[in-house]
């Protein structure tokens, strides 16, 4: 699944003096939408704020794009918007007479804690799809971090989760669908678990400046979502996104 990498933190940073800016961007490949079985290639900008007293936020390239309005402690929250893949039978013929699902949109919340600070986090993101149809996706992750010298090693296991709306919209096979295609029976998706799967990273630091990063996901589509003929007939159960990025950070103002 094309992860939504950047974040935009607390904008109050712009006030203080030589606020530090860190700017780059993510490119990739990846399934096209959940199940699909061909890929595509994806890029996604990154950009982080921050004093300049602070040290770098680790973060995860599949994280969505977030905006924290509540810090405390290891405790994060805030908001975060995501983006549901486009699918159509320009993709892969074989989807002919399912209906066209545009790129969409989502946005919702986010929290973040660190039970073992600078080691262990656990994050969790809600989105609802901005047409009420499009319904609600939980993304749920934990991550062990480990710093060594100036390289950043981090991994650990992804949960997707769907409501009825989402799922349905994802993964249903309409009736006069399949009666347009042959390969699909009809199928009417339920809410629950849509894949699990794991994640891991490596960063290196160049300077204070520059920070290069290579990123791999896997991901295995279960529950109603992995038993859809889209999946089973013209996709794949398994899936894997793969991405390498750049950023660079400077300082701006006295």
């Amino acid at each position: 699944m094309a992860p939504v990498s950047a974040r935009a933190d607390d904008l109050s940073v712009l006030l203080e003096p030589r606020t530090l800016v860190s700017v780059g961007g993510l490119l990739g490949s990846g399934p096209r939408f959940p199940g699909a079985g061909k890929s595509g290639v994806w890029a996604f900008p990154y950009l982080s704020l921050r004093g300049p007293d602070e040290p770098r936020d680790w973060w995860s390239p599949d994280d969505g794009l977030d905006f924290s309005f509540v810090r405390q402690g290891p405790l994060e929250v805030g908001a975060v918007l995501d983006l549901r893949e486009a699918r159509s039978a320009r993709d892969d013929r074989r989807l002919m007479g399912l209906p066209r699902l545009p790129l969409a949109p989502a946005a919702g919340l986010f929290a973040e804690v660190w039970p073992v600070e600078g080691v262990l986090r656990l994050r969790a993101e809600v989105t609802q799809g901005l047409r009420e149809r499009d319904g609600v996706v939980a993304k749920i992750g934990a991550d062990v971090v480990a710093h060594l010298g100036r390289f950043t090693l981090s991994g650990g296991p992804r949960l997707v989760v769907g409501d009825t709306a989402a799922e349905r919209l994802a993964f249903d096979v309409p009736v006069r669908s399949a009666l347009l295609n042959p390969l699909l029976a009809p199928y009417r998706a339920a809410a629950g678990p849509r894949s699990i799967g794991a994640t891991g990273a490596v960063s290196y630091d160049w300077s204070e400046s520059w920070q290069v990063l290579a990123y791999l996901r896997y991901d295995r589509m279960i529950g109603s979502a992995g038993a859809s003929p889209i999946v089973r007939r013209t996709g794949r159960l398994d899936e894997v996104t793969v991405g390498t990025g750049l950023i660079h950070t400077f300082a701006v103002g006295q």
